[in-house]
């Protein structure tokens, strides 16, 4: 009997005691639930600012010109600012591609442009896709096949040997994309210039045309300069590598594009 009774007063406890306990679990895992961000968010705090389209600060492509032997040149008295820029892009990317640099001919791509528009005439200045389609007809030849002359020669023509080896760097495949094609008024956006940092820090120069062209070969942000920064530029007109700030870009360049290839694979076995 006495056993009996202890049963039924432990069976009634424990009914009381359960529902207690089940809502106080309840409660805590509530209240944790509620103090917990969400998982994106909880993410974001463990990382804060990093993203993946984040580019960095300073990009100098000037060593690796240097490396390839492709410093910069002087166009001297001639109007041909954006044959030397188009010429530095495509030797450029030519470098990466045989892992060696072999200056290019100005000389023979301004021929090849003048084939195109058919000019015989004058040394006039150039436009970017003229030059390209020059290269894209007629190819380039390395500088030594058909060097740069002081002064134009309308009767200069290109010798069986350049004809041959200009074919044979045309050959290598090398890729033209455009960032902006040419239009009648100059000037980029943001957008354009977050492009062109954007292929520089992928190891490509950008070939910027303007009153006078240049080659973009690196760039740093900088507060204190106009527009938040400066392009580092491969500059024909000083021959020697120059700068202008993000702002001088964006109001004066129209028309921009960059040179690739596919890098030489090693050979050496690891």
């Amino acid at each position: 009997m006495e056993e009996s009774v202890r049963r039924e007063r432990g069976g009634n406890i424990m009914r009381r005691v359960v529902p207690i306990l089940l809502g106080v679990l309840m409660a805590m895992l509530a209240a944790a639930f509620l103090s917990s961000p969400p998982e994106g968010e909880a993410q974001s705090q463990r990382k804060p600012g990093k993203r993946a389209s984040t580019l960095p600060l300073i990009v100098d492509l000037r060593p690796m010109f240097k490396e390839f032997g492709l410093e910069p040149r002087s166009q001297g008295k001639r109007n041909t600012c954006s044959v030397f820029v188009t010429t530095w892009a495509l030797e450029f990317a030519l470098a990466k591609n045989l892992g060696k640099g072999v200056p290019l001919s100005v000389e023979y791509l301004n021929w090849a442009c003048n084939q195109v528009i058919n000019n015989r005439t004058e040394d006039r200045g150039q436009f970017f896709h003229d030059l390209l389609k020059g290269y894209d007809r007629h190819g380039v030849c390395p500088e030594q096949d058909m060097p740069y002359a002081d002064r134009f020669d309308p009767q200069l023509e290109p010798s069986a040997r350049a004809i041959k080896t200009a074919g044979q760097v045309r050959a290598r495949g090398l890729k033209v994309s455009w960032i902006n094609p040419w239009r009648p008024q100059p000037g980029l956006t943001d957008e354009h210039v977050r492009q062109i940092k954007e292929t520089l820090a992928k190891g490509w120069p950008v070939a910027a045309g303007s009153g006078h062209s240049r080659l973009l070969v690196g760039y740093r942000d900088d507060s204190t300069q106009p527009g938040g920064g400066v392009f580092i530029t491969k500059d024909s007109g000083a021959g020697a590598y120059t700068e202008a700030s993000y702002d001088w870009v964006k109001t004066n360049v129209g028309d921009v594009f960059w040179a690739e290839s596919t890098p030489k694979r090693s050979t050496k076995r690891r």
